[in-house]
């Protein structure tokens, strides 16, 4: 199957945070699994995957609709899509898929026929404006339809508070510096909205009732396995980079000593690296 609709070019600033999107997705498909479940999806519905990054979300709705359902995958990343699409072929899912090249910011998917469920995870934030993005999708759905917004939670944890390198507290700094970089990112875009209320609020702005919440814990202690800890570092790395130009000199170069494979202080050599973090979900009905 190949991508439909027209292509568009990526807005810098979005896209998948690490370098091996899907491995990431493995580690957190745990509570990715659990905020779908409020979707009910049931065999035979048509469910829209907004921002599918590399398919794990995108197959276990597959799986859910069955052979007569349909899940339409929409992303503005062609390359996204290709991975998607590639995990459902593996996956003997793909006749269940279809891809559709869309940018939010144009207004709705093209979307041919009411939907059921929609589902969205890290990708309406991109949005210069949320309100309006939230009504486009809510637009999409039949009536008693439901759209699950997963967005927020709280900052990972890996790190004691002291590594033994630079200063006490690098990874709250680095959340501070973090914050900084996606402010400016955002603020700095032509016609970008201030946004002052929760996603919940912004469902019932959009029409929607029953508007409900769920938070799930993402819990890796140490010591992690190996797949774990790859993806930890890699995302502390992406987060780094970012962050970058709001790092004080001494940070920057702790960071460059704790990310260095080759490295006596490697944190890939820690055995005390974990994860923990939390991710939140929003869910609200279309009225019958």
């Amino acid at each position: 199957m190949t991508i439909t609709e027209r292509q568009e070019t990526p807005i810098p600033g979005t896209g998948t945070s690490t370098t091996n999107p899907a491995a990431a997705e493995a580690v957190f498909l745990h509570a990715t699994l659990r905020l779908l479940a409020p979707l009910r999806v049931c065999a035979g519905d048509v469910v829209v995957d907004i921002g599918p990054g590399a398919g794990s979300a995108t197959l276990a709705l597959a799986e859910a609709v069955g052979e007569h359902g349909r899940v339409l995958a929409v992303d503005i990343d062609p390359a996204m899509l290709e991975a998607t699409m590639a995990a459902a072929r593996n996956a003997g899912v793909a006749g269940r898929v279809r891809p559709i090249l869309h940018d939010l910011e144009s207004g709705p998917p093209p979307v041919d026929e009411p939907v059921d469920a929609i589902w969205s995870s890290a990708c309406v934030h991109h949005t210069r404006d949320w309100d309006a993005a939230v009504r486009a999708l809510a637009s999409l759905l039949r009536p008693g339809g439901s759209l699950c917004i997963a967005e927020g939670g709280l900052p990972s944890r890996s790190l004691p508070w002291d590594t033994g390198v630079g200063k006490p507290g690098l990874e709250t700094r680095l959340d501070a510096a973090h914050n900084r970089w996606s402010t400016q990112w955002f603020s700095g875009r032509t016609g970008v909205q201030r946004h002052t209320r929760d996603w919940g609020e912004i469902l019932s702005g959009a029409g929607l009732e029953g508007v409900t919440r769920l938070s799930t814990l993402i819990d890796y202690p140490a010591p992690l396995d190996d797949q774990v800890r790859t993806v930890v570092l890699d995302e502390l790395a992406a987060r780094v980079r970012r962050a970058g130009p709001f790092l004080d000199g001494s940070d920057t170069e702790a960071w460059q000593t704790l990310l260095d494979p080759t490295g006596a202080q490697w944190l890939g050599h820690r055995p005390d690296l974990a994860l923990l973090t939390a991710r939140t979900a929003f869910y609200g009905r279309r009225p019958q």
